[in-house]
């Protein structure tokens, strides 16, 4: 079955040395191809050895087929009263710094919701999946430049908070207690 599904692969050029491709949630380059079996190199270097009818029966992401240009997105919560058109400004300025993220198609920044604790934007950008692009650093680095960027223009990152409001039809006595004095 490997060695028939070998020789399809082979012909069929649907995957090839050097694509990235992700199969039974394993995810990587594709380093070489034998009659029965096929290796992977994952980003942390280790080798996967898929039996080439995987290929075939399973499910299979192949991210560089005809276009290696993947699109991308990192959340950005701002606390409720920043300016939304001053959070939006900074982080399309993070994403036009970064040397990885492409120019065209542009960088997109979307007011994405009004959240239970933040202002939620997302910034959607594209990125070609070649040697020496790691995907989780860019954002990453994004990450870092946004929250930088915000610092120095005095916009809070949201955290998480919660409003108690206690109803109550006579007043709450409080009490303060030290345990460790009597």
């Amino acid at each position: 079955n490997n060695f028939i599904s070998g020789i399809i692969l082979l012909f069929e050029r649907g995957i090839r040395v050097g694509g990235i491709v992700e199969v039974d949630d394993q995810r990587g380059t594709v380093i070489s191809f034998g009659f029965r079996t096929s290796l992977l190199q994952r980003r942390d270097s280790v080798e996967v050895l898929v039996p080439n009818s995987q290929f075939l029966e399973k499910k299979v992401v192949n991210w560089t087929l005809t276009n290696d240009l993947v699109q991308y997105k990192v959340t950005v919560g701002a606390a409720y009263g920043s300016p939304p058109a001053k959070v939006s400004a900074l982080i399309t300025q993070a994403a036009a710094e970064h040397p990885a993220v492409m120019k065209n198609p542009a960088p997109l920044v979307l007011f994405e919701d009004f959240g239970d604790n933040a202002l939620v934007f997302a910034l959607a950008f594209w990125l070609r999946l070649r040697q020496g692009v790691n995907a989780d650093v860019v954002r990453s680095d994004l990450r870092y430049r946004i929250h930088a960027l915000f610092d120095e223009a005095g916009i809070v990152l949201a955290f998480p908070q919660r409003d108690v409001h206690l109803d109550s039809a006579r007043p709450l006595e409080v009490r303060l207690v030290n345990p460790g004095k009597q």
